[in-house]
């Protein structure tokens, strides 16, 4: 049920990508302009995943997770009609900023589950939100082909009343873990950060590695609209059930990570990762190529997301929250970081810049989980099954 609502609140977030260029067309700016409006999108996420997730440790989740929603329908019902560029990216901020609900459910999944099972089940609801971004941008390229662009937010304001309901009637009420002010909980995420190798490590190949995920994504629709193809938005937000076959390996990869230990997961998925960019080298020219890339990249970011967060929150079982806010929106700072640097490479350089981005982003992903070495001590538990 978290990851059912997870996934239908997270396409607000995404749905903007396979419509990019009917955003661009509207408004008549260029796509350089217009990946500002995805872009401004995950800085609002990220936002909100260092504002608002704390405040789970310190008050009910699901009265957090309805307010969220509520929020996040009025916000749709806006971008319906906003008059030019400027003010959608800054609806756009505001609806990512609100839509972190499923990040909230993460950490509410983690708190109610045994060490033993915590991986399988922070599992569940990634995979909820894997397929729910992935579908997601099915569902908005074919509305925004059929329908126009600001239908796509109508579709999204819609998702969400099904998802309030089902928040308010199945969430069990959360039950705090700390009484500290939110000034002081905001206070406490420093140090945390400092005081946890295994937080800091996490934060940083997450990061990377979700730059990596939305230089694809975000340059997807551009591709297949210029390229030998000449494809339109639907097709773009097609490639989303093409990548939602790989949105399972989250749940795996949770699993994995309780028997394998996080780091083994981790240094797995950061290969797979380089490996789905050296196969989308070839992608401007061989939908072959294309499809297995997506699939192969989509397997790894995923598997790379739930170990890393298992990981972290492996730290205090009592900060669950704070430990998901470092960890989201660092992880989600390096994905709006990737959408902007990858739309300059993607207007001077084509689809060799978004590539070689996202070859380099894997490489500095491995040098650093390498260098990292040895976990620290302490956390010993994670790279040895049998005392985890």
């Amino acid at each position: 049920m978290m990851a059912i609502i997870a996934g239908a609140v997270i396409t607000n977030l995404y749905c903007v990508q396979p419509i990019l260029p009917l955003i661009a067309g509207g408004f008549h700016a260029g796509l350089t302009t217009v990946d500002l409006v995805a872009g401004a999108a995950l800085l609002g996420f990220s936002t909100g995943l260092a504002l608002l997730l704390p405040l789970g440790d310190r008050f009910d989740r699901r009265a957090l997770v309805l307010a969220q929603i509520v929020v996040a329908f009025v916000l749709d019902l806006l971008a319906m009609a906003v008059p030019n560029i400027g003010t959608l990216a800054a609806v756009s901020f505001g609806i990512g900023m609100v839509s972190c609900v499923p990040q909230q459910l993460v950490p509410f999944a983690g708190a109610m589950s045994p060490p033993g099972e915590r991986g399988r089940n922070v599992g569940t609801v990634v995979s909820g939100i894997m397929v729910g971004i992935l579908v997601g941008r099915t569902i908005a390229g074919a509305v925004g082909q059929a329908y126009g662009w600001r239908a796509v937010y109508g579709v999204e304001a819609a998702l969400l009343v099904p998802a309030g309901i089902l928040a308010m009637s199945l969430l069990p009420k959360g039950v705090p873990s700390t009484n500290l002010s939110y000034g002081r909980l905001l206070a406490s995420l420093w140090p945390l950060m400092r005081d946890h190798r295994a937080i800091r490590e996490s934060m940083v190949v997450q990061a990377l590695l979700w730059a990596a995920f939305n230089a694809f994504w975000v340059n997807l629709a551009a591709l297949l609209a210029t390229g030998p193809w000449h494809l339109g938005s639907a097709w773009a937000g097609g490639f989303g059930i093409i990548g939602a076959a790989g949105a399972f390996a989250a749940s795996f990869g949770g699993r994995l990570a309780d028997r394998k230990g996080t780091r083994f997961v981790v240094a797995a998925s950061i290969g797979i990762v380089t490996l789905a960019y050296l196969l989308l080298a070839g992608a401007n020219s061989s939908l072959t190529l294309l499809v297995i890339g997506v699939i192969v990249l989509d397997v790894g970011v995923q598997a790379g997301l739930v170990s890393n967060q298992t990981r972290a929150f492996a730290v205090d079982p009592k900060a669950q929250g704070r430990i998901n806010s470092l960890y989201m929106t660092a992880t989600f700072l390096g994905g709006a970081v990737g959408t902007i640097v990858s739309g300059w490479l993607m207007s001077r350089f084509g689809w060799t810049g978004v590539v070689a981005l996202g070859i380099a982003l894997g490489v500095l992903a491995a040098a650093y989980h390498r260098l990292s070495g040895t976990p620290a001590a302490g956390t010993a538990p994670e790279s040895c099954p049998s005392r985890s």
